[in-house]
C-alpha cells in the first residue's frame, strides 16, 4: 500500500467523521505509509426548498450554510490529525455526488478514493457504480457492515490479459495491492483467476461439430496446463507473499461471487476493465456482474493510463 501517496477520503455524511470507517482505514493507512490524507464532502444543492424558508434564506444561501458547517466539522477533525503528524487537508464541494468525487481525485492527483459503500438492497447502489466506472485511480469501497474486520482478502486476476503489456501491469497491481493490504491488516490472502476453453459446449455437443470426447479432454488439459503455468509465473514474482493460489474452471460471473460469499472474504481487490478495447466501454461485463453479487468490501481498478470520462 505504500504506493498511495495521497488518499482522498470521501466522509460519511450520516455518521460523526471521527467514527467514519473510511477515515478510520485511511488514517490507519496514512500512519503506515507517510501518504497524505483529503477530508472530502459533497453538498448536492437543491434547487427548490420548503416554502416555509421562503422568507428566510434562498437555497443558494442554504446550500452555502450547509457547505459552511461541513467544512468546519471536516476542519475540526483535519486539525486533530495534524496533531498527530499526519499531512491533512479539507475539501468541501458542490455539486452531483459521483462527478465531484471523481473531479477531486483527478484535481488532486490523488491515487487513492476511500468511502463507505452507500446502503443498497443490492452489492452497490448506482452512485458507487458511476465512481468505480469513472474514477481512475483505485477505489476502495468499505462495506458498513464489516466495519473494521479485514481477515480475508481476495485478489482475482484475468490470466487471458497476461498477452498484453497493459494487462500484465493491471494484474501486477492488483496483487501489489491485495498482498500489501493483507500483510498490514494480517489477513489471508487468496489469488483467484477462472479458465475455460473457449466453445467447448459447441465442440462437445454441436450439431456441426465431429470433435471426438477425447480430443475435447485433450484440448482442455492443454488450455489448463496453459493458464496454470501464466498463473505460475505470475505468482512467482511475489514468493515474498504468503498465499493461496486457486485457478478454478468457469465463468468468473459466478466463480468469484461464489467464492467471495462462501469463504467469507471480507474484502475483493480486482480490475473493472474488460478486454474489448472499445471506446466508451468504462467497465467490463464480467467486472459488472461480479460486483453486483458479492457481499463484501472492494477495491477496484484500472489500467495506469485510463482516462476517466469526467472532467
Amino acid at each position: 500500500m505504500k504506493r498511495f501517496k495521497h488518499i482522498i477520503i470521501k466522509v460519511n455524511d450520516q455518521t460523526k467523521p471521527e467514527l467514519d470507517i473510511a477515515v478510520l482505514r485511511g488514517i490507519e493507512l496514512a500512519s503506515k505509509t507517510g501518504a497524505k490524507i483529503t477530508l472530502f464532502d459533497v453538498v448536492e444543492p437543491h434547487e427548490t426548498i420548503l416554502s416555509s424558508y421562503a422568507d428566510i434564506v434562498s437555497p443558494a444561501e442554504l446550500t452555502e450554510f450547509i457547505v459552511a458547517q461541513r467544512l468546519d466539522q471536516l476542519t475540526d477533525l483535519a486539525q486533530q490529525l495534524q496533531s498527530t503528524g499526519l499531512d491533512v487537508s479539507v475539501n468541501v464541494a458542490k455539486g452531483k455526488n459521483f462527478i465531484e468525487i471523481v473531479k477531486a481525485v483527478i484535481l488532486n492527483k490523488a491515487d487513492l478514493l476511500i468511502k463507505v459503500a452507500n446502503k443498497s438492497e443490492k452489492s452497490f447502489d448506482s452512485n458507487d457504480f458511476h465512481i468505480m466506472r469513472k474514477c481512475p485511480k483505485p477505489v476502495w469501497l468499505i462495506k458498513e457492515a464489516q466495519q473494521d474486520t479485514v481477515k480475508k482478502v481476495l485478489a482475482a486476476v484475468d490470466l487471458s490479459m497476461e498477452q498484453h503489456a497493459e494487462g500484465r501491469a493491471q494484474n501486477r497491481m492488483i496483487i501489489d495491492i491485495a498482498s500489501s493490504l493483507s500483510q498490514y491488516k494480517g489477513a489471508e490472502l487468496t489469488i483467484l483467476s477462472c479458465w475455460s476453453l473457449y466453445g467447448e459446449e459447441a465442440l462437445r455437443h454441436g450439431a456441426f461439430t465431429r470433435v471426438s470426447p477425447a480430443k475435447v479432454e485433450s484440448l482442455l488439459k492443454h488450455e489448463e496446463r496453459e493458464y496454470q503455468e501464466s498463473l505460475n509465473i505470475l505468482v512467482n514474482e511475489y514468493t515474498q507473499c504468503k498465499f493461496e493460489q486457486i485457478l478454478a474452471k468457469g465463468n468468473p460471473k459466478t466463480i468469484i461471487p461464489a467464492f467471495v460469499n462462501n469463504k467469507g472474504i471480507d474484502v475483493v481487490v480486482m480490475g473493472t476493465i474488460g478486454r474489448s478495447g472499445i471506446p466508451g466501454f468504462l467497465i467490463g461485463n464480467t467486472s459488472e456482474s461480479v460486483l453486483q453479487a458479492i457481499n463484501s468490501s472492494v477495491i477496484t481498478l484500472k489500467p495506469e493510463n485510463w482516462v476517466s470520462p469526467i472532467y
